[in-house]
């Protein structure tokens, strides 16, 4: 393998999300992966999905500390989001973290 090669397979695992794949078909690929019926009810704003009443929060277009905050008060109990929506703010990234922590939600990030 040649470095041409060996690059073009590292930007693969970067970023595992296919270039083609749609905002709908993410969503309930993570409704599935995180053990949820897609039956489930989904609420949609501006900013993200509400599951079920708000047990589950998933963002996937993007996320800022505004957006965080209405998650916060919405109280729910998983959070999902993208890691690429964070855009190498590491800040951001850990504050939400945090923050998730404090007010015991689960936070993951795929």
């Amino acid at each position: 393998m040649d470095g041409k090669q060996l690059k073009k397979q590292m930007q693969i695992h970067l970023d595992s999300i296919k270039k083609d794949a749609t905002e709908e078909n993410m969503l309930f690929e993570l409704l599935l992966k995180s053990g949820r019926n897609l039956n489930s009810t989904i609420e949609s704003t501006n900013d993200y999905y509400m599951i079920n009443d708000g047990e589950m929060v998933i963002a996937l277009s993007r996320i800022d500390e505004k957006i965080v905050d209405s998650i916060l008060k919405d109280k729910p109990q998983i959070f999902i989001t993208l890691d690429r929506l964070f855009k190498n703010n590491d800040q951001l990234k850990t504050n939400t973290l945090l923050q998730m922590k404090d007010a015991g939600i689960e936070f993951k990030v795929v």
